[in-house]
């Protein structure tokens, strides 16, 4: 008999089956992260609160994830939840919407491009390379919305 935490792991690993999704299942984790953040995202602090946990259930989930199905593998994408909500959290609220389709785009670019210092997060031969690649390409995404955000205040 599966211990429960260990199968409550492993959907997390999946958000909940996002990562059974046959084309691009960490686009879909990454998706469904963008729409949870929107539903949340009231101005009240609610998407920062839930940071710690989301980063906290990321891991539990890579960890889960990789003891069942061996080395970042496809079905886990609770990474790719974790990574793009750090990225929506970065979208300027005056964006809106567009804001939070921005950050879920460039947080896609540099999840699948990998640029440094993605790439080295990525190398890591453990649960918690599998989840720092994809915070890392959050910050990434973060980085690059706010200075265009400042170039457009300049200008």
């Amino acid at each position: 008999m599966k211990r429960p935490d260990r199968v409550a792991g492993r959907w997390v690993a999946m958000v909940l089956g996002a990562g059974l999704v046959p084309l691009a299942p960490g686009t879909a984790g990454s998706v469904i992260s963008a729409g949870i953040f929107l539903l949340v995202r009231t101005g009240n602090g609610l998407p920062r609160l839930l940071l710690a946990p989301i980063l906290l259930l990321g891991y539990w989930g890579c960890f889960e994830g990789r003891k069942a199905w061996g080395d970042d593998p496809s079905r886990v994408v609770i990474d790719e939840f974790a990574g793009c909500w750090v990225a929506c959290l970065g979208a300027p609220v005056e964006w809106g919407v567009w804001g939070v389709l921005a950050a879920l785009a460039l947080f896609r670019v540099f999840d699948i491009f990998k640029p440094w210092p993605v790439s080295r997060f990525d190398s890591m031969d453990s649960s918690l390379g599998i989840l720092l690649d994809d915070v890392a390409a959050g910050f990434l995404s973060v980085l690059v919305m706010v200075l265009v955000d400042n170039a457009v205040a300049i200008a």
